[in-house]
């Protein structure tokens, strides 16, 4: 006879699968893009400025809930109460999600310049869009916390990549 782990459990861990699956996707597909960007020559304006206690407190804990909110809670609450369930909601929302979230990471401490942040703002805004779209067709998930959740994995884990590439002497 086989004992049912709670509900709750079932519940956690459907939301990591799906946050983990698109933040793992993200990071194969940004990298690899952000990688040909920096070999053609358009990459990043600035140095990567090692700050490590707030580095992880704003990528990791406070920027996913941040930037959920504004950027893919919000417009898509606000463009379903607008337009409805029509045909071109699914687009016009991706558009009001992914537009402001690309703009928000162009330059910055970062210096990202503008193709990089075009790369983070389609690639990762449309992975966030599209993880909140899954855990909100999963029954019992939240797709707030899931989407932040897949965004805290991510950054944590570019985040981790940087750190160890500063310490072994590949990023400057």
């Amino acid at each position: 006879m086989t004992v049912e782990p709670p509900l709750r459990d079932v519940v956690v861990w459907r939301a990591f699968r799906i946050a983990g699956l698109y933040a793992l996707l993200n990071a194969l597909i940004a990298i690899l893009l952000h990688l040909l960007i920096g070999a053609a020559g358009f990459g990043a304006t600035g140095k990567w400025q090692p700050g490590f206690g707030a580095s992880v407190v704003l990528a990791v804990l406070l920027a996913p809930i941040i930037e959920t909110a504004l950027y893919f809670w919000l417009p898509i609450v606000l463009v379903r109460k607008v337009l409805g369930y029509r045909p071109l909601t699914p687009f016009v929302t991706w558009l009001a999600c992914v537009g402001p979230f690309s703009f928000t990471h162009y330059g910055g401490s970062l210096g990202r310049s503008a193709l990089t942040a075009l790369c983070t703002g389609l690639v990762g805004g449309s992975c966030f869009y599209f993880c909140f779209l899954t855990a909100e067709k999963e029954a019992g998930l939240n797709p707030f916390w899931t989407t932040a959740l897949c965004h805290a994995i991510f950054n944590g884990t570019v985040l981790t990549a940087f750190g160890v590439a500063y310490i072994l002497g590949f990023v400057s």
